[in-house]
């Protein structure tokens, strides 16, 4: 087992189910997001917010592959920057502290990290030092001390997970595997070949997952397994916490959506049922919020049809959160608690 560091704790959240303690989200506010042009594969995952409330969206132009432009965002929906992510190597960025953002390119077996300004120019690129167990790249988020996350799987030989700290100069800081990521890699190599379904859970578990910056100093990775585990990592590779969140609704699995602003871990899970009578009331989202140090769970929320969508950013005292939705045209929606009837 690999060790972690002393600092480390489990902090498991037992949420209860779906009913009297979870409120219903409803829409305080709906703005149209002001981008031009038109975008028929709709939003990519994960969408991003920094701490000034601005939110990160990348959307999807028609034709083969994921390609688009990331728009930076006022909470109001008008676009402030715009990032040019052609050439990058996965579908996914990093917001750094000031504003901008960064995404990973490859040239032959080299990979590189694009620091992007805050006002959308491309300013430099850092060649990576290879790790010592190389993986292809899935999940990404910066320290706000300059520091790089980098998380991601290797394929062959064997499927095994891996997680890096970088500096900004490009030199690795520490490699570092997830006692999770152990327990899952484990599962995919005992189990039965032919339940396919049983082995695309345990890989998109990791494949799936989220890094982003918390408020604190340090990165989240969330993994998408059931419940989710939530890694709370320092810049020196060090593992300070791990958070069992489970879903407020009796099912449902992590959407994409996690945040920590004033140490309130927020995780979105999609809620779904088996019902075809009424498809859009089983596909909605619910929103667990626990206290991000002590792993107590907070509150427990519920959108309903007017607030669904993704997660752009949360804000506590009080809870509000900033959601993109795209039905009919893509919108920024504020939804907030609706107050309990007496």
């Amino acid at each position: 087992m690999h060790r972690i560091s002393a600092l480390f704790a489990v902090l498991v959240v037992a949420t209860p189910p779906i009913g009297a303690q979870t409120k219903i989200l409803v829409a305080k506010s709906r703005v149209p997001v002001s981008v031009a042009g038109d975008y028929p594969g709709g939003i990519a995952f994960p969408t991003a917010c920094d701490e000034q409330g601005r939110l990160y969206v990348k959307l999807i132009k028609a034709g083969p592959g994921m390609v688009g432009p990331l728009f930076r965002l006022s909470s109001k929906g008008v676009v402030e920057a715009e990032f040019d992510t052609s050439g990058a190597l996965i579908n996914r960025y990093a917001v750094r502290p000031n504003g901008g953002v960064i995404m990973m390119h490859t040239d032959g077996h080299t990979k590189f990290v694009d620091n992007f300004a805050p006002d959308g120019t491309r300013d430099s690129s850092v060649a990576l030092e290879p790790p010592p167990t190389p993986f292809f790249p899935s999940q990404l988020a910066v320290f706000r001390s300059g520091e790089i996350l980098i998380s991601g799987v290797q394929y062959h030989p064997g499927y095994k997970a891996a997680t890096a700290i970088y500096e900004p100069t490009g030199r690795l800081v520490k490699q570092l595997v997830l006692d999770g990521d152990v327990e899952i890699e484990h599962a995919i190599d005992a189990g039965d070949a032919e339940d396919t379904r049983a082995q695309q859970q345990n890989t998109s578990a990791i494949d799936t997952s989220v890094a982003i910056s918390g408020d604190d100093g340090l990165v989240y990775l969330m993994r998408a397994t059931s419940p989710v585990a939530v890694y709370a990592i320092s810049a020196a590779g060090d593992v300070v916490r791990k958070i069992v969140v489970r879903p407020p609704a009796a099912t449902g699995s992590p959407d994409f959506g996690i945040r920590v602003v004033k140490n309130r871990l927020t995780v979105q899970f999609r809620r779904s049922c088996d019902s075809t009578a009424d498809f859009d009331s089983c596909q909605s989202s619910t929103y667990a919020v626990v206290d991000a140090t002590t792993g107590q769970k907070l509150a427990a929320y519920e959108a309903d049809k007017e607030t669904a969508g993704t997660m752009a950013c949360y804000a506590p005292d009080p809870d509000r959160f900033f959601i993109f939705s795209d039905r009919p045209s893509l919108d920024v929606v504020e939804a907030e608690p609706k107050p309990f009837n007496h």
